[in-house]
């Protein structure tokens, strides 16, 4: 089966721009080498069916089939439980075919899994990830500053960039039995937080929100959404994943071996954990910001 693919984490992308780039090519510098994989990609406690790219070092490599010659399992270290992965075969955004091989599993926090590439002839490669274990969190009481109302979450027990921040917007749906409708919305680098006392703070931006809220549902500014409940979910990886200096730089990563966790190969395997809260809002606060209170009476 042949579909189109896309690695979710900007740093996973830049992991597989790197391998690319470094690899693609017909002449092979790893014919003499016990290098024998490149892996990139990470375990996700969000889902249950995992993804990790795989590319062959062989002597001709970059071929227009992107099948590859291995077999690809993991096993959960406290229990034994082993894994079998399978292959797909993908069309990248810049057109380019690949193996994605994929696991029907969802890892468990603190549990660490080891990933196995085993070629027909023995040659192999090897990574270990820990996924990370879930911290507390705190939700302040809403602040309003004269027309703009916000939220302090705190995540404690963070003490590297957290891979994203997602605040999300629960609606009632038109009638009773329409399902919810879901606003998430993606913070970007200038407003997700910054580092404070051993954790990650961020501001939820209740006001301003809005505006994106009514675009991520496609409505109307004006549209009479029933507020029930907002969430923020900041997405961490494992501790071995920190690039040199604490940033994810292509000039240093294409370097091969400069960060990596892969024995008998290149790349990288990593692993993410999704730390979640969600909260409802006073009825004043509600109305505040734009929205229809819960049973309130509809003009």
């Amino acid at each position: 089966m042949m579909q189109r693919f896309a690695l979710l984490p900007s740093v996973v992308l830049v992991l597989a721009a790197v391998t690319l780039s470094a690899c693609e090519t017909t002449v092979d510098p790893f014919v003499e080498d016990d290098r024998f994989f490149t892996v990139f990609g990470y375990l996700d406690t969000a889902t249950d069916l995992q993804a990790v790219r795989v590319i062959a070092l062989g002597r001709v490599i970059g071929s227009t089939s992107g099948e590859i010659d291995a077999s690809v399992s993991s096993t959960e270290l406290e229990t034994g439980v082993t894994t079998e992965w399978y292959p797909e075969l993908i069309t990248f955004a810049d057109s380019s075919v690949g193996s994605v091989f994929r696991g029907p599993f969802r890892p468990i926090p603190g549990y660490s899994y080891r990933f196995d590439v085993v070629r027909s002839d023995g040659a192999s490669a090897t990574a270990t990830t820990t996924i990370p274990v879930a911290t507390y969190i705190t939700v302040d009481e809403p602040i309003v500053a004269i027309a703009d109302a916000f939220q302090r979450v705190f995540w404690s027990d963070i003490s590297f960039r957290p891979f994203r921040l997602e605040v999300w917007y629960r609606f009632m749906g038109v009638s009773p039995s329409d399902p919810f409708l879901n606003a998430v919305i993606v913070y970007d680098n200038t407003v997700y937080g910054a580092p404070k006392d051993g954790g990650w703070e961020a501001l939820v931006r209740l006001t301003d929100d809005r505006l994106k809220v009514t675009q991520a549902l496609n409505v109307s500014e004006d549209a009479g959404l029933t507020l029930l409940g907002v969430g923020a979910r900041l997405t961490m990886s494992d501790d071995q994943w920190r690039p040199p200096g604490g940033i994810f730089e292509k000039e240093v990563l294409v370097q091969p071996g400069t960060f990596s966790n892969v024995d008998g190969g290149f790349g990288f395997l990593g692993s993410v954990n999704q730390f979640a809260a969600e909260w409802t809002l006073s009825p004043e606060i509600t109305t505040r910001i734009g929205y229809t209170v819960p049973g309130a009476p509809v003009d």
